[in-house]
């Protein structure tokens, strides 16, 4: 420490421990995507956040925070979020969460409390799962009438088949084996098969 006077010495090392003690509260405070469109939503770090106009640019609002679920306070025995064998096929819903015709989007949410959304579809002869995730850039795909919807760049797929109707996506949606078993919505994905 010669050359350096204590009172310097100090003064630097709380300096460089502050800095290094603010890293975490500098980081990005909301989505690093860039917003395409007014009312474009995404869910970051367990917030929900809106695409909005300020002044002529697009921004992201402050979020809203999801609920996180809660433990009951007498736990059950519940299949409902557990792998159901080594080939991938999970519990995704009661029987009843999908009617006749209907279409919804359901979330899986995994032992490490990742949450991967399906469409699920019930028609006369079955159900059929798809994937989320639109084949052209990987935006999410919503229910939007009688067909699913990217709003990022506006593709369009048909609920029943999964395939692309219209837009600058061109490949069907990725879509898993479904089928019903003891009251429950069973979906087969392939990821969860080393769960």
């Amino acid at each position: 420490m010669e050359g350096i006077s204590r009172r310097t010495w100090i003064f630097g090392l709380l300096t460089a421990a502050a800095g290094i003690l603010a890293g975490p509260a500098r980081a990005a405070s909301g989505p690093t995507l860039l917003p395409r469109r007014v009312g474009q939503t995404v869910i970051w770090r367990g917030r929900k956040y809106t695409a909005i106009k300020s002044g002529k640019k697009l921004v992201w609002d402050k979020g809203v925070a999801l609920p996180v679920a809660q433990p009951s306070a007498t736990p059950t025995p519940s299949a409902s979020r557990t792998v159901k064998s080594q080939m991938g096929e999970i519990v995704l819903a009661s029987t009843s969460a999908v009617a006749m015709g209907e279409s919804k989007i359901i979330g899986y949410k995994d032992l490490l409390g990742v949450t991967k959304n399906y469409v699920v579809t019930r028609a006369s002869d079955g159900l059929r799962a798809f994937d989320t995730t639109c084949t052209h850039e990987g935006c999410a795909v919503e229910l939007a009438a009688n067909q699913l919807a990217c709003f990022c760049h506006l593709s369009y797929f048909d609920r029943m088949s999964g395939e692309a109707l219209s837009g600058p996506a061109r490949k069907p949606l990725l879509s898993y084996p479904a089928r019903e078993s003891n009251g429950q919505i069973l979906v087969t994905d392939k990821i969860y098969s080393l769960v």
